[in-house]
């Protein structure tokens, strides 16, 4: 099945954001059209911007369908709540639909992962990057904390259940989940800095060293929609960039 016709999707978008990066690999992984502006998050955002999302933040996204508001663009902000809505146009691979326990199960298991990973791990891989500024025993300190949260928190999330497929994703699945397409973008991320330069290569190393999250982690950095238009050279550029303007002073990101 695909989205209806008459739909037409614009998502407002930076590559280097991972939030952006959720909504691209749910619309790449599902195989729907839509129309990218990008977004210069270097520069004062315009008003005509502003008036789509008045936080300034990326990813946004608008829709039109002669069905809904006259015809007139809808607006749905925030990356979870995009992909949410993405998957809700049509029954697909990524999340199962409503209707049966255990779909309802399947959706709760989903959605738990994604809950843990961002309130439980997501501020620490940050962390960890930008402790690379202030040397070698500020990295290491970081990094732990992430591998430790890592393993107590995500790592007993992806043991096999009863009922399970031999699938290398969340339940056993073949294909991505929802959960995949919301944690990937930062895995790829910190795998990509994990190479002697911006962080030490033995915290991917510790990582894939975890029985559950080691196998998991690495299938899910092969997926084709996620890696679609994945510019290393460019992210690395942009993250040396952005470590320099912290330890400047002129970056201040919220962790």
């Amino acid at each position: 099945m695909s989205i209806p016709s008459d739909l037409t999707i614009t998502l407002y978008s930076n590559p280097a954001c991972p939030y952006v990066h959720r909504a691209l690999t749910t619309l790449h992984e599902l195989s729907i059209p839509f129309t990218p502006v990008f977004i210069d998050l270097n520069t004062p955002r315009p008003e005509s911007y502003l008036k789509i999302n008045p936080r300034g933040t990326v990813p946004a996204l608008t829709y039109t369908t002669p069905s809904l508001n006259n015809g007139k663009p809808v607006i749905i902000n925030e990356s979870l709540i995009i992909i949410y809505f993405l998957t809700d146009l049509f029954p697909n691979h990524l999340i199962p639909t409503a209707g049966s326990v255990e779909g309802a199960t399947e959706r709760a298991r989903i959605a738990y992962l994604i809950d843990t990973w961002g309130n439980k791990v997501g501020s620490l891989f940050l962390k960890a990057t930008l402790a690379s500024v202030n040397g070698a025993d500020a990295v290491k300190e970081a990094v732990d904390a992430a591998v430790a949260a890592i393993e107590k928190e995500i790592e007993p999330l992806l043991e096999k259940l009863e009922g399970d497929g031999d699938g290398p994703f969340l339940g056993g699945k073949d294909r991505f989940t929802l959960a995949e397409v919301a944690i990937a973008p930062f895995i790829l991320r910190t795998f990509t800095q994990a190479n002697d330069d911006i962080l030490p290569s033995s915290f991917k190393e510790r990582l894939l060293a975890l029985p559950n999250f080691g196998k998991w982690a690495n299938e899910v950095l092969k997926n084709e929609s996620l890696l679609k238009d994945w510019d290393v050279p460019k992210f690395l550029e942009g993250t040396r960039r952005k470590l320099q303007q912290f330890k400047d002073g002129a970056f201040k990101p919220k962790v």
